[in-house]
């Protein structure tokens, strides 16, 4: 009865380092991330990839959309510990883990973003980019938006109150779908390609730029001009 009693203390002890251990000291909801999107570049073996996080809200769920070129993935959203995984193909292969802060105005920042890839170990983020929904220049069949090639000759223009976008590299026009604010997947000569819009800091300026991934392995990086 002695050593029971003995071992009591430290039961307790146990039981209440686990409830710390499990405790969620969130200060978002996954309710705020509805109005943002996420975008990460990849380092892999086989060069640069890309991929797309967008948000949208089914009652009171919020499901996670992963799009890459040739990938598309839908999660509900869980947030622990102001952080969020998304588990690409489902079975814990490849995992992305975004951590977020919250500023007095409740904007919301990336704090860490990482990938876990058990195939490939030395894949890993290259950049990362959270974006307002409503900071993204999407509206390429309106306005017709003429970006230059960061990295090369020959630059790209989209079709007024069209599907069509135009390369420098084709005599011919491509067509794209949009599948979120300033994202879209679209053909060129028979080739897929995979875009999405980020903001970012560009010779003391903001910039929108447009970050593709070809079917031809190749990443590229448009200026909005």
């Amino acid at each position: 009865m002695k050593n029971k009693l003995k071992m009591l203390p430290i039961l307790f002890l146990v039981i209440m380092t686990s409830c710390k251990k499990d405790k969620d000291n969130s200060t978002i909801a996954a309710s705020e991330l509805s109005t943002y999107q996420l975008a990460v570049t990849l380092k892999k073996q086989t060069g640069t990839d890309l991929r797309l996080f967008y948000f949208t809200q089914n009652g009171n769920e919020i499901t996670a959309t992963l799009e890459g070129l040739n990938i598309k993935k839908t999660q509900m959203v869980i947030i622990k510990n102001d952080s969020f995984t998304f588990d690409e193909l489902g079975d814990g292969n490849i995992t992305y883990k975004f951590s977020f802060a919250k500023d007095v105005t409740g904007n919301l920042s990336f704090k860490n973003v990482s990938v876990t890839n058990k195939a490939d170990i030395t894949m890993s983020i290259d950049g990362s980019y959270i974006s307002k929904l409503s900071d993204i220049k999407g509206d390429f069949d309106i306005y017709g938006y003429t970006y230059e090639n960061m990295n090369g000759p020959y630059g790209l223009t989209f079709i007024k109150n069209t599907n069509n976008w135009r390369w420098g590299i084709s005599a011919n026009n491509g067509t794209y779908t949009k599948i979120s604010r300033g994202a879209w997947k679209g053909m060129l000569d028979g080739k897929a390609y995979f875009a999405l819009t980020i903001e970012e800091h560009y010779k003391g300026i903001m910039r929108s730029f447009l970050l593709i991934k070809g079917e031809d392995a190749n990443f590229y990086k448009f200026g909005l001009v």
